[in-house]
């Protein structure tokens, strides 16, 4: 469809999931992707699968706790393709698992929050400059288990990163909204992709039951009885990316197969 013919987007973030999956489907809507990751061979081996000519895609090694590394994410995409028109934050620390009692002196937590909420404002900083002369976009990816804890998985670390990050999305879309840029997010619930994969491996395994048991429990309370996937999820990034959401800012969309509603 070409909804981003001639645009320039930003994935902060890509590993062999959700922010692999946000490039393929912007390459295929046509545009330019810059890629940002911490290890340079998965950076390489997404590159490559988005476009082997290497003519639209471009990646720099990034750590999204340095503004340094993201000013250089930016600048790559600028000095390649002469603009930067979308930034989908894909960066997240997610394997903190616990309630109060285990966060002990919270440091873990401060880790989290430096990734989750600081990296992806830090890489919307580095941006702004561009998206404000390109009436441009960002997406920030949250999480539905700041919404609704899932009893099995504990994570309240984690998901209070995710509502700090939902709160700052809402002010920032107040604050830049008047230069013309949009921000919103894209609100996962469980969602079909490598690491959730692992976990129903992981946990039928551990319970002696198939994989399939594992799975029947979780999209039983879904109304669709199937976990969105991650490329599905990458579809409403970029939805949120592109000029058809010219309208909306400030929202948040659950990407969860209706497993609840807001």
């Amino acid at each position: 469809m070409d909804d981003l013919a001639g645009k320039t987007v930003i994935i902060a973030g890509v590993g062999p999931g959700l922010g692999r999956e946000t490039a393929l489907v912007a390459f295929r809507e046509g545009a330019n992707v810059v890629l940002g990751a911490r290890t340079e061979a998965t950076l390489k081996s997404v590159a490559d699968e988005v476009d082997a000519t290497g003519t639209r895609v471009a990646f720099a090694v990034t750590d999204v706790t340095s503004q340094s590394d993201c000013d250089g994410l930016v600048a790559t995409a600028v000095d390649r393709f002469g603009r930067v028109d979308a930034v989908v934050s894909c960066a997240a620390l997610d394997t903190l698992f616990g309630g109060l009692e285990a966060a002990h002196d919270f440091s873990t937590w401060q880790a989290t929050f430096d990734v989750n909420l600081f990296g992806s404002l830090r890489m919307v900083r580095a941006a702004l400059p561009e998206l404000r002369r390109n009436h441009g976009s960002v997406v920030f990816v949250s999480s539905q288990t700041q919404h609704y804890p899932p009893p099995e998985v504990q994570q309240m670390g984690y998901a209070s990163s995710k509502s700090a990050l939902t709160g700052a999305m809402r002010h920032l879309a107040g604050e830049v909204g008047p230069d013309g840029v949009r921000v919103n997010e894209v609100a996962p619930g469980w969602m079909w992709g490598p690491p959730v994969e692992g976990y129903v491996k992981f946990t039928a395994q551990h319970r002696g039951v198939a994989e399939e048991v594992v799975l029947g429990e979780l999209t039983a309370r879904m109304p669709l009885r199937r976990m969105a996937t991650d490329g599905e999820v990458a579809e409403a990034i970029v939805f949120f990316a592109s000029d058809r959401a010219a309208g909306i800012t400030g929202q948040t969309l659950l990407v969860n197969a209706g497993e609840i509603v807001k």
